[in-house]
């Protein structure tokens, strides 16, 4: 079961479907959303050319892109021309700051299915960009992050390839905000907490304010990990929700004596006991715990699921 949804506000912007010449009174004070419907005789880039002819799409801000079909088509629709044409027109958005790539719901694609594409020649077409997401891991490519102004990126997946995750750690940017959802190793996820190694220790993103490792089979591993690193009293919030966090990751949680500072730390979707939600309340002053699960039995073994998979 997907539990995603379009966007209601990004970048601190109201989402507004555009629909034509005029459907949006004032580009610069919404994220206009650009998306296909199915069986749509036009494609994206029909739809991205008229947003770029408007006389005010040199006020955008925040852009979002949502469904893109292929000769009506939705399966293995690749979004490369789309992203070709939205750095080919960089002169017409000298005021972007925000891109969210793939505001797909399942209705529309199952996250695991959406196929992404290299994303890296987005990095130098945007220079004062701030804020980058997107959804869909499958062929999804973030090549060499080098940017002076990029302080939050957002990778959505259903299965995060370690591949991606290394890119992303490797980003030479401001990063304040990282979120990473990583998935089900049944439909694309392969990290392993060892490639966090560098992030733990404490070597990257001396900004990062946030820290995002949703969705993830391992949050248990994640979070004895992060409860012995430098990374922890430098957080303001940290987010493990969607994932398997049991009793034994917030035991170690606990026992780090770290949490008490966070502005807010996010178990959503876990398998603690009811003992443990208590102790971690206690142990930290706003904790979000909703969505208290309980694991499936195979021939007597629990099994613990992700939030977000197909």
């Amino acid at each position: 079961m997907a539990l995603y949804e379009n966007l209601k506000t990004f970048y601190g912007l109201p989402v507004k479907d555009y629909t034509g010449a005029g459907s949006i009174a004032s580009l610069g004070s919404v994220a206009p959303r650009v998306r296909c419907e199915y069986d749509d005789e036009q494609n994206l880039l029909d739809h991205l050319a008229r947003l770029f002819d408007e006389p005010r799409a040199a006020d955008i801000k925040a852009l979002v892109i949502g469904l893109w079909t292929e000769d009506g088509e939705v399966m293995d629709a690749s979004p490369a021309a789309a992203i070709e044409m939205l750095v080919a027109m960089k002169h017409r958005l000298p005021k972007l700051e925000a891109i969210f790539f793939g505001d797909i719901i399942s209705e529309e694609n199952e996250i695991s299915w959406i196929l992404q594409a290299d994303h890296s020649a987005i990095w130098s077409a945007f220079p004062n960009l701030r804020c980058y997401g997107v959804r869909g891991g499958n062929g999804l490519r973030l090549g060499q992050i080098n940017h002076n102004t990029l302080d939050t990126l957002i990778v959505e997946t259903g299965g995060l390839p370690a591949g991606i995750v290394r890119e992303a750690l490797m980003a030479k940017a401001p990063i304040k905000h990282l979120e990473l959802w990583l998935g089900d190793e049944g439909y694309g996820a392969s990290s392993r907490i060892e490639d966090f190694k560098d992030l733990f220790s404490g070597k990257l993103f001396p900004k990062l304010q946030y820290l995002g490792l949703r969705n993830s089979e391992y949050t248990d591993d994640i979070a004895r990990a992060i409860a012995g690193s430098p990374l922890l009293s430098r957080l303001k919030e940290l987010d493990l929700s969607m994932g398997t966090l049991t009793d034994r990751g917030a035991d170690a949680l606990i026992a780090s004596g770290q949490i008490g500072h966070l502005d807010r730390l996010d178990i959503t979707h876990h398998y603690l006991s009811d003992e443990k939600v208590a102790a971690l309340a206690r142990s930290t002053p706003n904790l979000g715990a909703d969505e208290q699960e309980k694991p499936d039995q195979w021939d007597g073994q629990p099994h613990y699921y992700v939030s977000v998979s197909e």
